[in-house]
């Protein structure tokens, strides 16, 4: 297959591939872009300025691929979607539970946050650095997106390119509930979204789909066991090359897809032995015995992490959790290995 375009947003890659003409032709687009500024610019303009120079035009877009449901890559998808000319409009395409995070936009991130915090607490973090993190504001702009412009990627699962290629779209729930990747198994080619990228080990997340949708209650979907198998599941398609949703191209797959799994299970093991000299106790009180000089602001993301490897272990029948207690109101949860 030959190389497919890019439009550059800051540090977001959108992957450019023109459809087959028999099919009406125009132009499918992975991952919509964020909606933000680069310098004085709106990404719309940037992305729109390098459009051009790649040949095409928003009336020329007939499909954008979705890889997952956070800002970043999804917060363009309405101007794509209802930037077309009447009967050209783009179709959006995404996992089918990455549908009400589009449809609500910037509400995805503020329906989530109080049962974020809430979930911090329960599992032991001090109120105060709680509100360390509520004081953070989101500046990116998410517009929602027109529901009727949208198709479940499990629907729509298949694109003829203009080589005689075949784009497939993956559903793998992990680093988001509807995540999914794109694949060309002539060329051995994945489209990884955040799945595999070069510039980080991609983490799993604190989800709340439910609250989406309006229920704040409803509990955390449990993504690192997910994740793993995500991973997995494209190793097992042996890509011989990666076009990520950050970074450059990937040439040797298999140096990165050993890095996250390398990771993970030395940070597993890691969890596991404070929880066997520790235990029962709180995912906070591991993340300060794992994370022993980690600053305040980077709590978040480590805790994140701990109560990835304390589902996964509770997937795997190795750890259970209890409420032991009150604290400061709230329920406290702590964990022990079975």
């Amino acid at each position: 297959m030959d190389a497919p375009g890019r439009i550059a947003l800051g540090e977001n890659n959108v992957w450019v591939l023109p459809l087959h003409p028999d099919d009406g032709g125009g132009w499918l687009l992975i991952d919509a872009g964020i909606d933000g500024t680069i310098g004085f610019e709106s990404t719309w303009n940037v992305a729109l300025d390098q459009a051009q120079g790649l040949g095409f035009t928003p009336h020329d877009v007939r499909v954008v691929v979705v890889t997952h449901e956070h800002i970043d890559h999804a917060g363009l998808a309405a101007r794509w979607a209802t930037s077309g000319t009447t009967g050209h409009e783009a179709r959006i395409v995404c996992g089918r539970a990455a549908i009400p995070s589009l449809v609500a936009g910037i509400d995805t991130i503020e329906s989530q946050r109080e049962p974020r915090f809430a979930e911090l607490e329960r599992h032991g973090m001090p109120p105060e650095l709680v509100a360390l993190f509520r004081a953070r504001t989101n500046r990116l702009r998410w517009p929602p997106c027109p529901r009727d412009a949208i198709d479940a990627a499990e629907d729509h699962s298949t694109f003829r390119l203009a080589d005689g290629t075949t784009l497939r779209l993956l559903v793998l729930p992990g680093h988001t509930p509807g995540n999914l990747v794109a694949w060309i198994e002539e060329a051995h080619t994945l489209f990884s979204g955040d799945t595999v990228i070069p510039t980080t080990i991609p983490t799993a997340g604190l989800h709340f789909p439910r609250a989406v949708e309006g229920d704040p209650t409803a509990p955390r979907w449990p993504s690192l066991p997910a994740f793993l198998e995500a991973v997995a599941a494209v190793r097992a398609l042996r890509p011989v090359r990666i076009y990520p949703g950050h970074g450059e191209v990937i040439d040797d797959p298999t140096t990165y897809l050993d890095r996250f799994e390398t990771h993970h299970a030395r940070r597993g093991a890691k969890v596991r032995a404070y929880l066997e000299a520790h235990a029962p106790c709180t995912a906070f009180e591991v993340v300060r015995g794992v994370f022993t000089r980690l600053p305040d602001e980077r709590l978040l993301q480590a805790m994140t992490e701990v109560l990835g490897h304390l589902d996964l272990l509770e997937a795997r029948g190795e750890a259970t959790r209890s409420v032991t207690g009150r604290e400061a109101g709230r329920d406290v949860v702590r964990w022990s290995l079975t």
